[in-house]
């Protein structure tokens, strides 16, 4: 991946990997609660994993943007941005410690 250098070391940016990280498993939380609800079980699995899905949004978002924001001009554009957080994100380590 073609990362901007300054986008290793930002702390917006690990924090958006980190909160994307959360949010898979909170995706994977609402889905067990998917799961559990259409057995007959209470819905209380589902209303967590998708509280913690809209959590971890609003941070991933929000680290995102403001990573963005901080990189110096010309800016790479939002598509390469989000294939680069989801790289980040699957990777065993952050971008900040390759080096």
């Amino acid at each position: 991946m073609n990362e901007p250098p300054d986008l290793q070391y930002n702390p917006h940016w690990r924090m958006a990997v980190w909160a994307l990280r959360v949010g898979y498993v909170g995706l994977a939380v609402a889905i067990a609660g998917l799961i559990v609800k259409s057995l007959g079980s209470t819905p209380w699995v589902l209303a967590v994993g998708v509280i913690i899905w809209l959590a971890a949004g609003a941070v991933t978002l929000t680290g995102f943007f403001r990573a963005r924001h901080e990189l110096p001009e010309p800016r790479p554009g939002y598509w390469s941005m989000r294939f680069m957080l989801i790289h980040d994100t699957v990777r065993a380590q952050t971008s900040a410690q390759r080096f």
